[in-house]
């Protein structure tokens, strides 16, 4: 994890995405912007991304592919439930494949904040001083984390939600469009809140909670 002032210093070795879907055609997007080279998407079929970047073909296509020649950028999307990212991001990890953080453009970054490898800021997205962000963990568009945040790794905070100051995040964690979590709150590994929800109290891991003000919501 590094403190960015700015913008987090990129390698300038060419990127491939893993996956091909909607949430990969938004980081193909991103890598772009940010002026890099991207070789094409590693999936095991078409999608949005492979309209716009060549398809590589499935994960076969890295073997023998050198660490050192190629950025890997995770393009596998998460709705409540990270597993998937985690795999394909242990399986090539454990290659010694880096995955740099990216910060989109029009995102604001205040000073110390900290960013995890794979951590993506998407548009709009703003952070303010003293956040820490995990690994491989989104931001997504227009999402706000304020003060001093812990947000762990393997989290999505969707487009539009409201992380206020102090709060804690943990790994694997979901945080639905539109969402507050309210100065100080605590949200468990696993949980997720849904759409909308309004946290004004300690979230237990693994549960999901919904409504204003959110409560947790049982079978």
């Amino acid at each position: 994890m590094r403190s960015d002032e700015n913008r987090p210093v990129t390698a300038p070795i060419p990127v491939i995405v893993l996956g091909a879907g909607g949430h990969a055609a938004v980081v193909l997007d991103l890598l772009r912007t940010l002026g890099r080279e991207v070789r094409g998407c590693v999936a095991p079929e078409d999608g949005p991304a492979s309209a716009s970047a060549p398809l590589l073909g499935g994960d076969a296509a890295l073997d023998g592919v050198s660490p050192d020649a190629v950025a890997l950028a995770l393009g596998v999307g998460s709705i409540g439930d990270s597993r998937v990212r985690r795999i394909v991001w242990e399986r090539f990890r454990m290659r010694g494949f880096s995955f740099p953080a990216l910060v989109h453009p029009a995102a604001a970054l205040g000073s110390g904040v900290m960013l995890g490898d794979g951590a993506v800021v998407m548009m709009r997205a703003a952070v303010q001083t003293g956040v820490r962000i995990g690994e491989a963990t989104i931001l997504n568009t227009a999402c706000s984390v304020d003060h001093h945040a812990r947000i762990g790794a393997f989290v999505h905070v969707a487009p539009g939600a409201t992380i206020c100051g102090d709060v804690t995040i943990g790994d694997d964690a979901h945080v639905g469009p539109g969402a507050v979590v309210c100065q100080g709150v605590r949200v468990g590994a696993g949980a997720v809140l849904a759409a909308g929800a309004v946290v004004i109290h300690d979230v237990p891991a693994g549960r999901l909670v919904q409504g204003v003000p959110a409560r947790e919501r049982r079978p």
